[in-house]
């Protein structure tokens, strides 16, 4: 008796390749979107003075992060309140950095 390895990468790629045209008629529920933004101690964000000539398109800025809206906010965390240093700046400021930074492939260098 032969035995068949099957390799678990092929079976997901053919999935995904038999999906590739299929699109969802499912709506998030409004309520789902009606979240307060995270605080910026909750978020782990940090002004660090010392990055603020840097080149915000190397590294884990805040300008880097997929939920960075220029000039200086964020999607998911608030322009209100102190960061982890006690700092009130009423900004997110492109050269802080954060705990829930994800990349933005756009800007990253």
């Amino acid at each position: 008796m032969d035995k068949v390895i099957i390799d678990i990468n092929d079976i997901v790629y053919s999935y995904y390749m038999s999906s590739k045209n299929f699109s969802s008629t499912q709506k998030i529920p409004h309520s789902a979107t009606e979240h307060n933004k995270l605080t910026k101690v909750t978020s782990g964000y940090m002004e660090i003075e010392e990055f603020k000539n840097s080149d915000t398109h190397r590294g884990y800025f805040c300008y880097n992060c997929e939920y960075f809206i220029e000039p200086n906010h964020c999607m998911i965390v608030t322009d209100e309140g102190q960061d982890l240093h006690g700092k009130v700046s009423g900004s997110i400021l492109p050269y802080a950095v954060c705990s829930l930074w994800s990349p933005n492939e756009k800007e990253i260098k």
